[in-house]
């Protein structure tokens, strides 16, 4: 909990500063574990006097007239409402958004608070986009990694900073960039995706900054707008920007250094106010080595990045993922399917090589095909396309050694468990399910290798 609250304070001062979002952090029984400055100043209301209170407690006490807090633990789901501080009289637009753990209950819930004038209708509450609220339904977080990414996420959507989010194909970095664009102050601006991919080379100028009627062969009389006029006042986020060409990644450059662009066929430049997000799967740095990506480039695109590991790196997600899937999944296809233990094991055991995009649709097959209610070990290996092994046999117990053979077996199921997890106690006692001390003091037993102080050790006592 505390290393969670810290992100909200680092090194004495928080990442937001006296600007930008203000946010509000509670667990999942409603208990406020801090807020940032923005907040305070925003609110008048200083974090010593609500940390640790019940968010009931402070609605009594006449913080604020209502807690949007509680809405999302009620509805297990985000939520936007209209608020009004007591304290200074302000009106301010609150959206809570729940972080589940590997069992599907609610650990945190993370409020944006903003100034009701920032909205485009002073007088009508407008509340994030659909997408937005997508974005916010898979964002399930139970690894620490992943809670410390999205808080990061948060706190940078507040400026308008260029983020660069890197990641292996299928790990959730434009899931990512939604939750950006909906935390930040341009939330009711439009949010464009561009998968820079599935743009040719020569369609590159006039598919991003438009063109003038008239201006080609094909082109339409009355001219075109090009993704960055569209995303006008929102959010451009730029996917897979290291399949940019030199030349196109020379124009992107001048477009971001000085915010203006010019129609293919056009001489007269026109402003643009975008929020830049880009996301990769390639390590753009290995690429500026190699001569492939533009040094200047890759430093205004990287001013915050973020950077999320396979989904294999953190299995604690996994599980939770799956669970989420198949909730939301049996609630679309009005289907009642349950993940038996076996089952569960199966899916924690595989790489998945193509993350949380890969266990989606297995999961989604796994619901839409399966005849039997219960999800099996059988099931997954069969959607995964893995061979079932055969059961491993006990070593043959010799001159009468029963004990020796069980001390057999259980070291060689240790040692597999610790060369999975990289000798890491937390992750191997987790898969076993065992505590972390009964673990501990096995591998002693064994003189087996595990991680201590972040360093291999191993079990031979000093």
């Amino acid at each position: 909990m505390l290393e969670i609250k810290n992100l909200l304070h680092e090194n004495g001062s928080d990442l937001l500063g006296a600007s930008g979002a203000a946010i509000y952090l509670t667990n999942g029984s409603a208990l406020t574990l801090g807020v940032n400055r923005a907040y305070e100043n925003l609110t008048q209301i200083q974090e010593e006097e609500v940390i640790g209170r019940h968010m009931k407690d402070l609605e009594e006490a006449r913080f604020f007239d209502r807690s949007v807090t509680l809405l999302v633990l009620k509805n297990k789901a985000p939520m936007t409402i209209s608020q009004r501080i007591f304290r200074n009289s302000r009106k301010v637009v609150v959206t809570g958004n729940p972080i589940f753990n590997q069992a599907g209950d609610i650990i945190y819930v993370i409020t944006a608070v903003y100034p009701r004038e920032l909205s485009d209708e002073p007088h009508r509450l407008k509340p994030p986009s659909a997408v937005s609220f997508t974005a916010m339904d898979k964002m399930v977080a139970a690894s620490k990694i992943m809670q410390k990414i999205f808080l990061r996420a948060v706190q940078v959507a507040a400026m308008d900073a260029t983020v660069l989010i890197l990641g292996e194909s299928g790990v959730g970095k434009g899931v990512l960039s939604s939750v950006i664009h909906h935390f930040s102050p341009r939330r009711n601006k439009p949010f464009v995706k561009v998968n820079m991919t599935a743009i040719p080379e020569e369609l590159f100028e006039s598919e991003l900054f438009g063109y003038r009627g008239g201006s080609f062969t094909g082109a339409l009389k009355t001219g075109k707008r090009g993704f960055l006029q569209a995303a006008s006042g929102g959010t451009l986020f730029l996917d897979e920007i290291s399949e940019v060409s030199p030349k196109g990644q020379a124009k992107l450059l001048k477009v971001i250094e000085e915010k203006e662009v010019y129609r293919v066929g056009s001489t007269t430049p026109e402003q643009v106010d975008v929020r830049f997000v880009a996301a990769s799967n390639r390590n753009l740095k290995t690429l500026v080595s190699e001569g492939r990506f533009r040094e200047d480039l890759y430093y205004r695109l990287n001013v915050v990045p973020i950077n999320i590991p396979p989904l294999r790196e953190r299995p604690e997600d996994i599980y939770a993922l799956a669970q989420h899937s198949l909730k939301d999944l049996c609630y679309r296809y009005k289907i009642h399917k349950i993940l038996t233990p076996s089952a569960v094991q199966a899916l924690t055991d595989y790489d998945w090589p193509g993350n949380v995009r890969e266990l989606h649709n297995v999961m989604e097959r796994l619901v839409v095909l399966g005849e039997d209610t219960r999800i099996t070990r059988e099931h997954v290996f069969d959607e995964l396309g893995v061979a079932l092994s055969a059961p491993e046999r006990v070593p043959f117990v010799l001159n009468n050694d029963f004990r020796g053979a069980l001390d057999s077996f259980e070291k060689k199921i240790l040692s597999q468990a610790m060369e999975q997890y990289n000798g890491d106690l937390h992750l191997a006692s987790s898969a076993l399910g065992i505590h972390r001390t009964t673990l501990l003091r096995k591998l002693r037993k064994y003189k087996l290798a595990f991680k201590k102080n972040g360093l291999l050790a191993d079990g031979r006592q000093g």
